[in-house]
């Protein structure tokens, strides 16, 4: 068997950065895949989107021409269009002349095989060789893949492909399609393997199909570094040297490393892809990984809690992702309605006639430590820890809205004596101790992205419980950071702090900004402690001045946890 590689970095590793690489790095990218001799190289999308020179989406071929390697080239170029998600009509391909893309890979689903034949027969009319991608291969039936095999064998394209959507084939899966194809395809076309690595396989299971007996040539997609969202993909860098060490040595691996180390390295360090518990969960539910990104990113859940909530999207909403879905079941799993009136009114009593200081988790607690106990000493206030508790600080309560939080509070109870608890409904509490439930959705708002904020909840609760002011310490916000310095943390506690995309962190911040603002409409709110938010309450101008900083940003939002990446936005193209 001859093999291939395909290199989708530009492609499929821009669903991570938005496909924004830039004109430059672009060139540069394909000119060291050239050079590294990669056979066949993507270089992005051709989508009927607005295009922009920095990003590798492109709306013509002639657009690719500006970045492809000058001179002779021998690496057959390619781009993809995706049916059903933005795609450019290929009545406007420009004839194949030579000059730019050779190639054209096409999606699709399996609703939409009958388009994807006509669109396939009009980008063969105009020259170009067609690699045909099943989305969810895994889906199809034995029957269902020999019709389409049938299908292929009228079209003869240049490539059929076996496509891992979403990571979740075994060995036995892979090689049993593989066979089903192979037995039964033309000769003439190439067949194609694209793997996710949600389940840690993809190198594998290239290896495994690389072993196979066969005169068909086999090509197998990857990215360097494995770069593409979520699980991520087969990393051209191993594919290559291990072609290199068992089967023929014509790949310059190095090369292929050297994009990592000027290009990728600082796109890694921006953005999350690869293993993780989640995407594995989704995997083994056969789930769309970004139904997985969803409940990640909000942060408020433990693994099980994940799993459960994937095990329960109706089979026929797994394979295509539906946000308002996951939406709804993560409102409806967080959703425990209670009658809270007996707690409420507990806790006013408790409140009644004291002031109030709630202390968020920011690493102003830490900083500013001298200053928040001096405050205590002589205020003697009531004193409410939001989604953490710990000793070094006399706390009169502790509030915890986050089951994943919850966790480790329990932990630091323990040492805390009779500590009272206020748990929204959704945290599940085992055991006795002094505990107040309130009902969890009374507190939330209608804005998605924070409606479960712990901080702006436990605000809410209070002003239903009478009380007309509070001061607030370690509600820290976002800190911009020097580019090359290192993290100053969020958080007081190592143990809490994780990642954030820049753009998500500014937009939530503003979010929060107005919920502030909102909430000092009724309530007097003030600062302890350093905060971007401390302007929210002090004057609308002041604080959109303040508030919007740009640069390198972290989070540290009243009580919520941080999010590892930016929420996916970006056009709608699925994931392929």
């Amino acid at each position: 068997m001859s093999i291939q590689i395909l290199d989708c970095t530009l492609r499929d590793g821009g669903y991570v950065n938005d496909w924004d690489f830039g004109f430059k790095t672009i060139r540069s990218i394909l000119d060291k895949l050239e050079k590294a001799r990669i056979d066949i190289i993507e270089c992005g999308f051709l989508t009927g989107m607005v295009h922009d020179r920095e990003r590798s989406l492109y709306g013509s071929v002639s657009e690719i021409e500006e970045v492809l390697p000058p001179g002779e080239r021998h690496s057959l170029y390619v781009a993809m269009i995706a049916i059903g998600e933005k795609e450019l009509h290929p009545s406007l391909l420009a004839p194949c002349d030579g000059r730019s893309i050779g190639g054209i890979r096409l999606t699709f689903h399996q609703e939409e095989i009958g388009r994807a034949m006509e669109w396939a027969e009009i980008i063969m009319d105009r020259g170009y060789r067609v690699f045909m991608q099943p989305v969810g291969t895994v889906f199809y039936t034995d029957l269902e893949l020999l019709q389409l095999v049938e299908k292929m064998n009228a079209l003869r394209p240049y490539a059929f492909y076996i496509v891992d959507t979403l990571g979740s084939m075994y060995r036995n899966q892979v090689t049993h399609r593989f066979h089903l194809i192979n037995e039964n395809m033309d000769p003439a076309v190439r067949l194609g393997f694209h793997a996710h690595n949600n389940l840690q396989l993809a190198f594998s299971n290239a290896q495994v199909l690389g072993k196979i007996q066969t005169k068909r040539p086999l090509i197998l997609d990857s990215s360097v570094f494995g770069m593409g969202r979520g699980a991520g993909n087969l990393p051209t860098e191993l594919i290559a040297q291990y072609i290199n060490d068992n089967i023929a040595s014509r790949y310059d691996a190095a090369m292929v490393m050297d994009i990592y180390d000027e290009y990728i390295s600082a796109i890694r360090r921006e953005y999350e892809w690869g293993y993780s518990m989640p995407y594995h969960i989704a995997a083994s539910n056969v789930c769309h990984p970004n139904y997985a990104s969803y409940l990640l990113q909000r942060r408020t859940l433990t693994m099980k809690d994940i799993e459960r909530i994937i095990q329960s999207i109706p089979e026929e909403y797994r394979v295509l992702y539906d946000q308002p879905l996951i939406e709804r079941l993560y409102a409806r799993f967080q959703s425990r309605a209670i009658d809270d009136s007996a707690a409420v009114k507990a806790l006013t009593e408790r409140i009644a006639g004291r002031e109030l200081l709630l202390l968020g988790p920011g690493s102003s607690l830490a900083g500013e430590y001298d200053v928040i106990l001096d405050y205590i000493a002589v205020r003697r206030p009531f004193v409410i820890a939001v989604n953490f508790a710990d000793a070094r600080y006399p706390l009169d309560a502790c509030f915890v809205s986050n089951h994943k939080r919850m966790d480790m509070v329990r932990q630091e109870l323990r040492s805390l004596g009779d500590l009272p608890v206020i748990l929204t409904s959704n945290i599940p509490w085992e055991g006795e101790g002094n505990c107040l439930f309130v009902d969890y959705d009374r507190y939330t708002s209608d804005d998605e992205l924070v409606s479960d904020n712990a901080g702006l909840m436990l605000l809410r609760l209070l002003r239903r419980c009478g009380a007309g002011g509070a001061a607030l310490a370690g509600f820290d916000g976002f800190r911009p950071r020097r580019e090359g310095a290192p993290s100053p943390g969020n958080y007081y506690s190592s143990e809490l702090n994780l990642e954030v995309g820049e753009a998500e962190a500014e937009e939530k911040q503003a979010r929060i900004r107005r919920q502030l603002r909102e909430l000092s409409a009724s309530m007097k709110l003030s600062f302890l402690t350093r905060s971007v938010y401390q302007e929210a309450v002090q004057g609308e101008a002041q604080g959109d001045a303040q508030g919007d900083s740009r640069g390198d940003v972290q989070e540290n939002a009243p009580g919520d946890a941080r999010e590892n990446s930016r929420e996916d936005s970006r056009g709608d193209f699925q994931y392929v």
